[in-house]
């Protein structure tokens, strides 16, 4: 059956929409964080949402799973095939900005499309598409749907799921849903697109979506603080929430741990402070005030309010090097040695008391591994990732590991993913820690639209 298929795809197909060779699959079949060695039939690449139907309508008379894959960039494995009958299918094809709407600030981008050139077209019309992350110049725009990216500047302008006003989407039995509006205002029932948002692929297939644009942004400012805890970390945060309101754009913290993976690895980046304080923050401002106006009330927030160790950006070239010292973490860490990364979702007021914890019981129950801690402080999302020697058992400390930080953030009212996803690294986790109701829920949403569970198996469920 499955060449059968192949038959069918190669006639009906332009010879560049269908990828056999196995040097030209095989960067495909290995996920992110090279974790997993997937397998496949062959990828299938379709350039537009009717070439998609087709080849899906085709798989699912076959009984062909289906594979759907953006830039390749998950870390919890959700993009990876892992059956040799399975059909991935790409959108590398569908790149096309099919409309932009400056006055409506609006624009309709298919899902192929690089989150650094969705960003450049907006900017050329005036326009902002605020949604920005490490991997901007790899991520495509239907892995970012697919995973509800969160990235950098979540704090002011939300997830993926707040810039989408609508979608395109193929399902699993090959039928087109035609959801692609720009209405900010729709009241029509359930709102269906948030289905194929943050699901991973398992639902169906995003062929293109209308998000939401923004003014540009006339100035900014940034600034890393130096901090002695977590404790004034969350106490500057309440501060400049108070006096910045909507133009702070970001809050990150940034551990002792990072600052000197970042000293060994990164040299290059000039870091502001002579010694590594125990937490730094960057804080981030944007908006329609000048850079000079902007760079005035951060400094008059931070000054007011006790905090004097700290180095503000007094151009552009100065603002990207502090942040990259935050962006480029995770690279050091993967130089540095073996490391086991979580993604974990924390009530802001909570994330003081869970730092502490964790710490102390890391210490206690698994002292080779070294905290490296720092993400998204705005919104909750802390990167809580463990450095370790290269002579530990990688896959009995991971799962030590997870066991006591899991349960641990669920003590505290958090999750185990804010931005990365369930993917199948995370399903047992899922299961044994989330609501089984909401659980089950899920299992019959995707029992409906995919009853013969052909659609990405073995993620998200």
């Amino acid at each position: 059956m499955p060449h059968a298929l192949l038959a069918e795809l190669a006639n009906s197909l332009p010879a560049e929409a269908l990828i056999t060779s196995p040097t030209r699959l095989a960067p495909r079949l290995v996920d992110a964080r090279k974790r997993l060695q997937g397998q496949t039939l062959a990828l299938a690449l379709p350039g537009s949402a009717e070439e998609a139907a087709q080849i899906i309508g085709r798989c699912h008379a076959h009984g062909v799973s289906v594979v759907p894959q953006a830039g390749n960039t998950s870390l919890v494995g959700g993009a990876t095939p892992m059956s040799p009958t399975s059909l991935l299918l790409g959108c590398d094809r569908l790149k096309q900005v099919r409309y932009i709407d400056p006055t409506g600030y609006t624009l309709t981008a298919e899902a192929g499309c690089i989150l650094d050139d969705i960003r450049a077209v907006a900017e050329v019309a005036g326009r902002l598409f605020p949604l920005w992350l490490g991997s901007s110049g790899s991520a495509r725009l239907g892995g970012l749907i697919g995973t509800n990216a969160g990235g950098l500047q979540v704090q002011r302008y939300g997830n993926t799921r707040e810039l989408v006003l609508g979608i395109e989407a193929v399902l699993p039995d090959g039928s087109i849903f035609k959801g692609l509006h720009p209405l900010r205002k729709r009241n029509a029932g359930y709102d269906l697109k948030q289905l194929f948002i943050g699901a991973e692929g398992t639902l169906g297939f995003v062929t293109a979506a209308t998000l939401r644009l923004f003014p540009l942004e006339r100035g900014a400012a940034v600034a890393m603080v130096a901090l002695d805890d977590a404790e004034q970390v969350l106490a500057l945060f309440a501060e400049a929430k108070a006096n910045l309101g909507e133009v702070l754009t970001a809050f990150e913290m940034i551990d002792r741990e990072s600052l000197n993976l970042m000293a060994h690895h990164h040299s290059t980046i000039a870091q502001p402070f002579d010694v590594p304080p125990p937490f730094a923050v960057l804080i981030a401002l944007s908006g329609g005030e000048t850079d000079a106006v902007l760079m005035e009330r951060l400094t008059e927030c931070l000054l007011a309010n006790g905090y004097e160790d700290a180095a503000l950006a007094q151009d552009g070239s100065q603002a990207k090097a502090l942040w990259a010292l935050r962006e480029h973490i995770p690279s050091a860490q993967t130089r540095q040695g073996p490391s086991i990364k979580h993604d974990l979702a924390l009530p802001i007021s909570a994330i003081p008391a869970f730092v502490a914890e964790a710490a102390t019981l890391l210490a206690q129950r698994l002292p080779a591994a070294k905290p490296v801690v720092f993400g998204h402080v705005g919104d909750g999302n802390l990167h809580y990732n463990l450095s370790l020697p290269v002579s530990e058992d990688f896959a009995t400390s991971e799962a030590l590991a997870n066991q006591l930080l899991f349960d641990l953030v669920a003590r505290h009212g958090g999750d185990i993913s804010a931005e990365h996803g369930i993917g199948r690294l995370r399903i047992a986790a899922a299961d044994a820690g989330h609501d089984p109701v909401e659980r089950a829920l899920m299992r019959q949403i995707k029992a409906s639209l995919d009853p013969d569970g052909f659609f990405n198996p073995g993620v998200l469920l």
